[in-house]
């Protein structure tokens, strides 16, 4: 399946598309392109819907939801005096999503109706969103989450600002060197966060993960973080002088240290998951080189390799990139893993405590689910397999099997 499509369909069903987003999806309506991505992500969203066995009521619940998003999406687009009058055209093209949302999910809304009453998931939880914590040099911590936009703080020659769509931005003044003392973003449990560091590389954070790094990279040979949890990177390129080369430039190496590996790399994409409660800690390489430093041993990972460390030492494999890259493309994509594994993620997007009691299914858990769903749409996917059960007692999730 196309990635960057499924994540445009589920900005566009979380009203989150801009004007030409928009457009672009209602013209794949039209086109009846990417079905098995328009069902991937209906199915997923619309599930939630179902409470009759009559598919005519169905589509107009569906077509009156889409109309809301769309409203949204206008309005918010075209700011703030403009009321959108949707056009006989438009309408067309709403009601054929609407008969798109009933096919590709006939099969699916049959098999959730058919099945036994979940009343333990009554209760529900919202999933995670943008939240984190910043802590300046001066031990001064700033919530993200409720600061304005415009400029946070100033450190010497270096300005942090938070953008309009919640990124968090550091640029040097203009003939300033900078301050190269360490600040640090933590998310919490049910939190993301994506920065934009000093030179320009991009970090996005996945929930229970801590990054610290230099306010300034200025003046230094090297630019250093240290992470906890996991992150996607984006490192920039960035030339420097080498005073050793007779005054030749030179590429500024990019390290992340985590606390089993060195990452060193120059310029490229990557995903890194180190979780303290994880057995594995693995590193996927998605393009550009990097080389991996970890039990004594020195790995350089081409694009579509995974540096696996654990008890084993270093160990080279091919990565699944849907899989791991999935909480940055908005889902959950479970492969054969075992409930202890899939109940380490829920825990950490939706903020919850999780009890087991009596024995743990030994079976693996394979599938897909929007992460934008309630907490009650993945675990009931997961209790569709017979093979284990749940019950939301407020921010607790008991399993059984």
């Amino acid at each position: 399946m196309n990635n960057e499509i499924i994540q445009l369909f589920i900005k566009y069903l979380n009203n989150q598309c801009s004007k030409t987003e928009l457009e672009k999806v209602l013209m794949l309506i039209e086109e009846g392109s990417y079905k098995s991505e328009w069902e991937f992500v209906l199915t997923e969203d619309a599930a939630a819907l179902v409470n009759s066995d009559h598919q005519l009521a169905l589509s107009f619940e569906v077509v009156s939801g889409l109309h809301d998003k769309i409203q949204h999406t206008i309005t918010e687009e075209n700011n703030k005096t403009t009321t959108l009058s949707l056009s006989v055209a438009l309408w067309r093209k709403i009601a054929a999503a609407a008969v798109i949302l009933v096919t590709l999910g006939a099969g699916t809304f049959y098999y959730f109706s058919g099945q036994k009453n979940i009343g333990d998931l009554v209760q529900d939880i919202a999933p995670g969103g943008n939240k984190a914590i910043l802590t300046l040099a001066n031990g001064k911590k700033i919530i993200l989450t409720d600061a304005k936009n415009g400029e946070l703080a100033a450190q010497g020659g270096v300005v942090v600002t938070k953008l309009a769509d919640g990124k968090i931005v550091y640029t040097v003044k203009p003939g300033k060197a900078g301050n190269s003392t360490p600040n640090t973003i933590e998310t919490p449990k049910g939190g993301q966060y994506l920065i934009v560091l000093p030179d320009g590389s991009k970090v996005l954070l996945n929930a229970a993960s801590v990054l610290t790094y230099p306010a300034s990279f200025a003046d230094l040979k090297e630019r250093r973080v240290q992470l906890k949890g996991e992150a996607y990177f984006e490192v920039a390129k960035v030339v420097m002088k080498d005073e050793e080369a007779k005054h030749k430039e030179r590429r500024m190496p990019f390290i992340v240290v985590t606390d089993k590996q060195e990452i060193k790399v120059l310029g490229t994409h990557f995903n890194i998951n180190s979780y303290a409660d994880e057995p594995l800690t693995k590193t996927t390489l998605i393009e550009g080189s990097v080389l991996v430093e970890a039990a004594g041993t020195e790995k350089v990972l081409s694009p579509g390799k995974q540096a696996v460390v654990g008890p084993d030492g270093l160990t080279i494999t091919e990565a699944n990139i849907d899989e791991v890259l999935a909480w940055k493309n908005g889902y959950f994509m479970f492969e054969s893993e075992d409930i202890e594994s899939v109940m380490r993620k829920i825990s950490r997007w939706y903020d919850v405590e999780v009890v087991f009691e009596g024995d743990r299914p030994k079976d693996g858990f394979g599938g897909t689910v929007s992460r934008f769903s309630n907490v009650s749409k993945v675990l009931q996917k997961l209790q569709l397999t017979n093979k284990v059960h749940f019950k939301i007692e407020e921010r607790r999730i008991i399993v059984t099997k």
